[in-house]
């Protein structure tokens, strides 16, 4: 009988002790995967908070910039063409009486060409900073998703791009420009539900690629919009397509559209 009581002993301590193995690996799953959570979500809250620092940092600079741009054109290129208006008006009171300074001229001419210099000069600041410090990727991608966000379905950027290769400053932001131009449009008189853009490297050739359902414009349609509509995009579209000698095209099939942006370019590695 004690040894029956015993076996019945040593069974059930067996059995409790098996059956408290279980419930501790049980809970020392559950905490390593909760560990594991936290340790995720801490990743990437730290991650976030980079992110949103760095952006802030890009704001704040960009309006230091700005407020810089504006002091440079009025103190200087607006002190500039203020001489260039007095001179011209001191030309023009020597003609009525027929007589011409040519001295007056050249002085008003270095004052003009000082000012254009200027120009120049301030217009290198006006890249948007965010593209500046995290290249035309990152810029596109932030620029189109804060465009088409709660517009349409779905948006999808893709990038073949080499993170090692290093755009020109002015190739980048017109094509910034540009593409911010085209999806304006694109929302505004299109009324697409999903948009995909990518950016391909080709045969020493940038291209940016923006497919699209809605409604589509051929080639034709826009060449007609270019040259019968009196439209300030319009007009920027083309400028920018001059300087940086690019062609845009336009396709329309049965399922989508596209709209291709493309360059010749030399791209260094960084």
């Amino acid at each position: 009988m004690a040894e029956e009581s015993n076996i019945v002993f040593i069974a059930s301590s067996g059995m409790t002790f098996s059956f408290m193995m279980i419930v501790s690996l049980y809970l020392l799953a559950k905490k390593n995967q909760k560990i594991k959570s936290l340790s995720e979500k801490l990743i990437k809250e730290t991650e976030e908070k980079k992110e949103l620092e760095k952006l802030e940092v890009a704001i704040t600079t960009q309006e230091k910039e700005r407020s810089e741009i504006a002091r440079l054109l009025h103190d200087d290129v607006g002190a500039r063409l203020s001489f260039v208006l007095r001179h011209l008006t001191n030309v023009e009171d020597r003609s009525e009486l027929g007589e011409a300074d040519m001295n007056e001229v050249s002085l008003t001419k270095g004052y003009v060409e000082d000012s254009v210099e200027q120009i120049r000069q301030i217009t290198k600041g006006l890249v948007p900073h965010y593209l500046l410090k995290f290249g035309l990727k990152k810029a596109l991608e932030r620029m189109s998703k804060q465009k088409t966000e709660s517009l349409i379905e779905t948006f999808v950027f893709l990038s073949e791009i080499p993170n090692d290769l290093v755009i020109p400053d002015e190739i980048s932001m017109h094509y910034f420009y540009l593409a911010s131009e085209l999806m304006t449009n694109l929302l505004k008189h299109s009324y697409p539900t999903s948009i995909e853009m990518s950016l391909i490297l080709e045969n020493e050739e940038l291209k940016m690629n923006i497919k699209h359902d809605g409604i589509a414009l051929t080639q034709r349609d826009f060449n007609v919009l270019a040259s019968e509509l009196d439209s300030f995009g319009l007009e920027n579209i083309k400028y920018r397509l001059k300087v940086i000698k690019g062609k845009l095209t336009f396709k329309r099939n049965e399922s989508c559209g596209m709209i291709e942006l493309k360059t010749k370019i030399h791209l260094g590695n960084g």
